[in-house]
């Protein structure tokens, strides 16, 4: 299911959030119960990662943006096979034109990692950009372009709550980066927090992304080493 709402447009710029792996979930409190699939996992769109979209897409089209929001169900039963079903899905859309592709994603605790700041009075979820060098894969991904893009946002992030973006993650995978020069994986939070921490971060990004994509300067291209790579 796709859900967009046509607003008018202020900025011109178009968004298209996606989940590839959506049965992601935050702790369980007595205030947003659901029901488990396995831990950390369900697939009631109320209380995943797909609510953690809503939100994201509500406060973009509040600044004006065109925001596609699609929360079909990529991961069903198969977890491992999720990628190839959400990149289907991106393929379908290859006509179609976006300034920023985002796979939302919940991230996996480490334990002694830090979970939340302080924003406005309220606990906020760190923020994560991940990007994919692809390294076993015969058509790679644009790498320089999305962790210049990365780079370019985490800094926003923290400009805007310090200590809220964490360091830009490169990993050997893909993650369907190939697609486009503008596609980031941004993973908000982890199992670690709540729903509702997640949900506080998302103004922030909504404003770090609209600085970036908005903004008079355009992030550059940079270059890394493979020494640099995580």
């Amino acid at each position: 299911r796709v859900s967009s709402q046509a607003l008018p447009l202020s900025n011109g710029k178009r968004v298209l959030i996606y989940h590839t792996h959506t049965h992601e979930a935050y702790q369980m409190t007595d205030q947003e119960p659901y029901t488990p699939l396995e831990n950390w996992r369900t697939d009631d769109r109320s209380h995943n990662i797909v609510r953690v979209g809503d939100e994201l897409t509500a406060e973009l089209e509040k600044r004006g943006f065109e925001v596609v929001h699609d929360d079909t169900d990529f991961e069903q039963d198969d977890l491992s096979t999720s990628y190839s079903r959400s990149l289907e899905a991106l393929l379908q859309r290859a006509d179609e034109d976006y300034d920023l592709i985002i796979d939302l994603h919940r991230d996996a605790y480490v334990e002694g990692a830090q979970l939340t700041c302080s924003y406005a009075g309220r606990k906020s979820a760190n923020l994560m950009v991940l990007i994919g060098k692809g390294d076993s894969f015969r058509e790679k991904p644009h790498f320089q372009e999305n962790y210049a893009l990365a780079c370019a946002l985490t800094e926003k992030i923290n400009g805007l709550c310090p200590g809220l973006g964490r360091e830009v993650m490169v990993k050997t995978g893909r993650y369907n980066q190939h697609f486009s020069d503008h596609s980031l994986l941004i993973e908000v939070g982890s199992n670690g927090n709540t729903l509702e921490e997640a949900l506080s971060s998302m103004p922030i990004l909504a404003d770090a992304i609209e600085e970036v994509l908005c903004g008079q300067s355009t992030p550059g291209v940079v270059t890394v080493s493979s020494d640099g790579a995580k």
